[in-house]
């Protein structure tokens, strides 16, 4: 195979892989844009070399190549169960942990050259993540929410604050940081996930408590002021 051809096909995984991974990474998984690029990248080599090198070393190659592909798709396994946490309402992270195995997925399909199937594979993928997320919700009896919120803190600890909101059984869709040096105080937009029924009243009584929160509005078109 030439250098042309093994390039092309590891630039398109590592494409593919970072169209996910974007998707990922806007949410603020613990599996983000590079994780998804380089486990991709990772099944397209492997691939190329069941395809292209594993013949030098053995006399039955095609047997040997898909033997290699199977040991990424059971051994993705390992790495997407670093992305499952158990938390309060129910188990979070199954979704990134899928992702992650399509990626290897698609990374195998890149290296033995199924472009199309790859291509169509991301294109499902992202419709899934990006257009169904409401209908996810409707199912799951969901509701979300954004809300601007400001800590009584000019050092927001974001991995604290999902710790906690995840132990609370609330799940952070988004999360950015509007500013970190506003008196003293930092101003964070948070999108947030709730059960049916959450008591999201409480919820927020516990941030004041345990996480310095001074005050809580909804954000956008919504100017409604959480009593906390």
């Amino acid at each position: 195979m030439g250098i042309l051809s093994v390039l092309t096909r590891l630039l398109l995984a590592a494409l593919l892989g970072a169209i996910i991974g974007i998707e990922r990474e806007a949410k603020n998984r613990a599996a983000g844009f590079r994780t998804h690029i380089i486990v991709s990248v990772g099944a397209c080599l492997i691939m190329l070399i069941g395809i292209d090198a594993i013949g030098e070393v053995s006399s039955d190659q095609a047997r040997d190549t898909a033997r290699l592909a199977g040991q990424v798709v059971s051994g993705i396994g390992f790495l997407g169960a670093g992305t499952i946490l158990q938390k309060k309402n129910g188990v979070s992270g199954l979704t990134t942990a899928a992702t992650l195995w399509l990626s290897a997925a698609i990374g195998l399909a890149t290296g033995i050259g199924y472009y199309e199937g790859a291509i169509i594979a991301t294109i499902i993928c992202l419709i899934t993540l990006v257009s169904l997320q409401g209908v996810s919700d409707l199912i799951n009896r969901r509701t979300t929410k954004s809300y601007i919120m400001i800590f009584d803190t000019d050092n927001f600890n974001r991995d604290y604050f999902r710790e906690l909101t995840s132990k609370e059984g609330v799940e952070v869709r988004r999360l950015n940081i509007l500013d970190e040096d506003m008196d003293d105080k930092s101003m964070v937009q948070a999108k947030l996930s709730f059960y049916k029924n959450y008591n999201i009243g409480r919820f927020f009584k516990k941030l004041k408590a345990d996480f310095d929160l001074e005050s809580v509005k909804l954000s956008k078109q919504e100017d409604w002021d959480q009593e906390i």
